[in-house]
């Protein structure tokens, strides 16, 4: 991975010029992504990637609840998504900041499906917390995010006033999972692609429009590898 180069990915009419500044696979915990920057949309982005192989569903089903982070008093989140942000977090971190600094007014914009979508709002509020005059440049746009943690978790995301994109689609299953801890909660801004392939968007807090309509019959595995544009 340290030898890739984002071609063709990154020039695509929406991703053109994004220039790749730091990588990093981590096997042992299955941890991967990517810092670049964009100068044709201003911004900086962390990408984490999602679940593809046997060992990130081993590791997805870690679900003992861990305390973290320890400014938010109360606070846990999903120990199995923790763990692989934490390992590659010292040195995203560090070039995320040397970024910030080169780019005072880039964007901050962290994104990732599946694990990487639970990683990479693990990352936002990280960020939010260590170096609260970024705040207002953080963006999070996930897709298929699992539950990642408890309700003072997602109360602190909700009220951060970090703009929170979190994309369902159809009757992806991964959002309601873990579905036997009723601790754990989601968080942000939903937009639903319906079965109907309608768009709805329900705000922080109440979902019943949304993914949450949807019956138990419903949910699927497969709806969780097709989502638009990825």
């Amino acid at each position: 991975m340290s030898q890739w180069t984002c071609t063709p990915e990154c020039q695509n009419p929406g991703t053109s010029g994004t220039v790749i500044d730091y990588t990093w696979d981590i096997g042992i915990i299955t941890s991967n992504g990517y810092v670049a920057h964009n100068p044709n949309k201003r911004m900086i982005i962390v990408a984490f990637r999602g679940t593809q192989e046997l060992g990130d569903w081993l590791e997805d089903f870690d679900l003992l609840p861990y305390s973290w982070p320890s400014q938010i008093d109360g606070s846990s989140v999903v120990s199995g998504f923790l763990s692989g942000y934490l390992v590659a977090r010292p040195l995203v971190i560090q070039n995320v900041l040397a970024l910030t600094t080169r780019f005072p007014d880039y964007a901050i914009v962290a994104t990732g499906h599946s694990l990487g979508a639970s990683r990479a709002a693990m990352f936002v509020a990280d960020l939010a917390l260590q170096r609260p005059e970024l705040q207002h440049r953080i963006q999070l746009y996930t897709y298929g995010q699992a539950k990642c943690g408890n309700r003072r978790f997602a109360d602190f995301m909700n009220g951060s006033d970090i703009p929170i994109t979190r994309v369902v689609n159809k009757g992806d299953i991964a959002p309601h999972l873990p579905g036997d801890d009723p601790t754990l909660v989601q968080f942000g801004t939903e937009v639903w692609y319906t079965l109907t392939n309608d768009t709805v968007v329900c705000p922080s807090g109440d979902y019943s429009r949304c993914s949450e309509s949807l019956p138990q019959t419903a949910l699927n595995t497969n709806d969780h590898s097709t989502y638009p544009g990825l």
